[in-house]
């Protein structure tokens, strides 16, 4: 859109242009002098009475051309500002025809569905990783029902030490989530939140591996996910935080985002975060967030990964907040967790 001149500017010169110099304003000049010199001869022989006819005579016929005349130099700019009008909202069309494909619900179900609110799933599928079932649940967005055209992006939220994936419907992510899609602070979207059983260091756990390589799939056969990178993300809380680093740097391929919440990383990668960051496609890194209150016993691990991340330009956002490492804290932040999830859907 930027450059383009005033719609009128151009058909406004051009009329200048044309009142000035057509040859249809000359030939009136040319008409009425013409007259003019006639009128002279016709008083000094025929006399008074013949040239005041003529005048009368005259005078309608210059009458009559002036006021055809305009009106063909006037048509000339209205049909040059018809065409060009329509090329602007041609181009304005061709601008915007990409939002729809962003996961917004649609204008018909919106009213009703919204007041609803979404849907919580439990599932569970067996997996070959784990050599047992793999259990989770789901939060489905207000709408999802209703549109069934729709698709929408994913963020797999993990739990901390000790829980279980209910913690963040614990800490209040339905309520959060259906508000803030009400309102249109948040664009729509999945929420997958699976259950770690055994808590393994990641060398000797298959969580990470039967997440991506299980979970994933299943998921994107069997909701109307948006499957592609940008549209996918992992975060976690302290435990979950670290696998969410762990696995978005192995798995970077898989994932558009990552959010560590009072993070500790584990103890086998707090020498990796180099290796991972200088090895992987710089465009191919996925942008973090970290956060941790002032009280946490894990600050320190996490300004030190958060400070590596800015060596290095990763793109990132870091949090310090007042707190500590507790559910308070958590569910204190959770409108700031899900706005930043959703930020770019």
């Amino acid at each position: 859109m930027g450059g383009l001149e005033p719609p009128t500017s151009a058909s406004q010169t051009r009329r200048a242009g044309r009142l000035r110099y057509t040859p249809a304003d000359k030939s009136i000049i040319r008409s009425m002098d013409k007259r003019q010199d006639a009128a002279n001869i016709f008083f000094l022989i025929v006399g008074w009475l013949a040239v005041s006819i003529f005048l009368l005579v005259s005078s309608t016929a210059c009458q009559t051309n002036l006021t055809a005349t305009p009106t063909l130099i006037d048509q000339a700019p209205q049909t040059t500002a018809t065409t060009e009008v329509p090329d602007q909202p041609t181009s304005t069309n061709t601008l915007t025809t990409p939002q729809p494909t962003l996961a917004s619900p649609t204008s018909t179900p919106t009213i009703d569905c919204l007041q609803q609110g979404g849907e919580i799933q439990r599932g569970r599928i067996y997996s070959e990783t784990l050599g047992d079932d793999f259990v989770f649940q789901v939060y489905l967005p207000p709408c999802y029902q209703a549109d069934r055209g729709q698709r929408y992006p994913v963020a797999y939220l993990l739990h901390g030490l000790s829980y279980t994936e209910d913690q963040w419907l614990r800490l209040g992510l339905a309520a959060h989530m259906d508000r803030l899609i009400a309102d249109g602070s948040l664009a729509p979207f999945i929420v997958i939140l699976p259950h770690e059983t055994r808590f393994l260091p990641p060398q000797t756990s298959g969580f990470g591996d039967a997440l991506v390589e299980e979970l994933i799939p299943w998921a994107d056969q069997h909701y109307r996910t948006l499957p592609e990178k940008d549209f996918r993300s992992i975060g976690g809380i302290s435990r979950g935080a670290a696998w969410s680093v762990h696995i978005g740097f192995e798995h970077y391929q898989h994932f558009g985002s990552v959010g560590a919440h009072s993070l500790p990383l584990f103890e086998v990668d707090g020498g990796r975060v180099n290796h991972w960051v200088t090895h992987i496609p710089f465009e191919e890194l996925p942008a973090f967030f970290i956060d941790i209150g002032r009280s946490d016993q894990e600050r320190w691990t996490a300004q030190d990964f958060a400070d590596q991340l800015n060596v290095y330009h990763v793109p990132h956002t870091w949090y310090l907040f007042n707190g500590d490492h507790t559910e308070a804290y958590w569910s204190a932040h959770l409108d700031l967790y899900l706005r930043w999830y959703g930020r770019n859907w």
